[in-house]
């Protein structure tokens, strides 16, 4: 592979790296952009720009927000070298800071699945109260029961419990699948 082609990909490959840092964070992508310095031995203004371009060139300077900065790079050779040092780096970087959504969601499946089995015992206790208050005659609390505590908290529970379920079923499903 000529030089040429090969200063192509390792640029490809920066604009990826900056790209999938800042998706993470700005604080990811300043750490990358340190890691490219150290790694460089130029001196680059990390600052919390929008938008950063980062090239390199046959001669080893670096091109970073249409700036131009000289190192100390003397052949393609120890351009090459540099930049897997710094690959590495870049790769361990993002890979420790990626998000997963995939572990996120089951975390929330399972919190919903927790939420859902307390929001049926919470059902289950107020019924037993109102069956308890209708039993032993107390219809004061009864008719408290009935006319104020049912239809304030029931329509909101109602709504809840039903966007909780579904969301449950789906998880169940999804998890017997795999199984």
């Amino acid at each position: 592979m000529a030089n040429k082609e090969k200063l192509t990909k390792i640029n490809n490959e920066l604009k990826v790296f900056i790209n999938e840092s800042s998706f993470i964070s700005m604080k990811c992508r300043n750490k990358l952009l340190k890691y490219f310095s150290e790694d460089f031995k130029v001196n680059l203004d990390i600052s919390n720009y929008k938008n950063v371009d980062l090239k390199l060139k046959e001669d080893g300077t670096v091109i970073y927000r249409e700036d131009t900065y000289k190192s100390d790079i003397s052949s393609f050779e120890e351009l090459e070298e540099r930049y897997t040092s710094f690959k590495e780096k870049a790769e361990k970087l993002i890979s420790k800071k990626e998000i997963d959504f995939n572990n996120m969601s089951n975390m929330n499946n399972v919190t919903n699945l927790l939420i859902l089995i307390g929001l049926i015992m919470l059902c289950i206790i107020i019924l037993i109260f109102g069956i308890i208050a209708l039993i032993s005659g107390d219809w004061f609390d009864c008719l408290w029961f009935v006319v104020v505590f049912v239809p304030w908290i029931f329509p909101k529970l109602r709504n809840s419990l039903q966007n909780r379920l579904i969301q449950a079923k789906n998880y169940l499903k999804s998890l017997l699948k795999k199984v």
